[in-house]
């Protein structure tokens, strides 16, 4: 019998994060992104992987808020499906990649066509990343 030493980590250190789900404007497809709290209103994006509409229903992820300054950690892979740093939330709550086609932007969610503003701090709908 192999015996493994763990060690657990006092609750001080855990980091709160969620996962945010937003569709590429290239593949049409959904992906994961994570995000962790770093202060009031305040959170690090650092990583994004595919996902399946289904598990990510299954797992929740739309049903926690987010609210706040969002920034990209220096290793945030970006988009899994076209490597883009970029993301819209549109007025219907989603995410997608910021793709311009003749300088507008079309949300992946709902088809609602635009042109971008800036980011104030809007809800965000995302679930828990335990």
């Amino acid at each position: 019998m192999v015996r493994r030493k763990v060690r657990l980590l006092p609750v001080s250190e855990f980091k709160e994060a969620v996962v945010l789900i937003a569709k590429c404007g290239e593949s049409h497809k959904s992906y994961g992104i994570r995000m962790e709290k770093t202060g009031t209103d305040r959170w690090l994006t650092t990583w994004a992987f595919p996902i399946k509409d289904s598990s990510a229903k299954r797992e929740g992820y739309d049903k926690i808020q987010v609210k706040g300054d969002i920034s990209f950690s220096d290793d945030y892979p970006g988009c899994p499906y076209c490597g883009g740093h970029g993301l819209t939330l549109c007025p219907c709550g989603h995410l997608s990649c910021t793709i311009m086609r003749s300088n507008v932007f079309t949300c992946e969610w709902c088809g609602m066509q635009g042109e971008i503003g800036n980011y104030s701090g809007e809800t965000i709908v995302a679930g828990a990343d335990y």
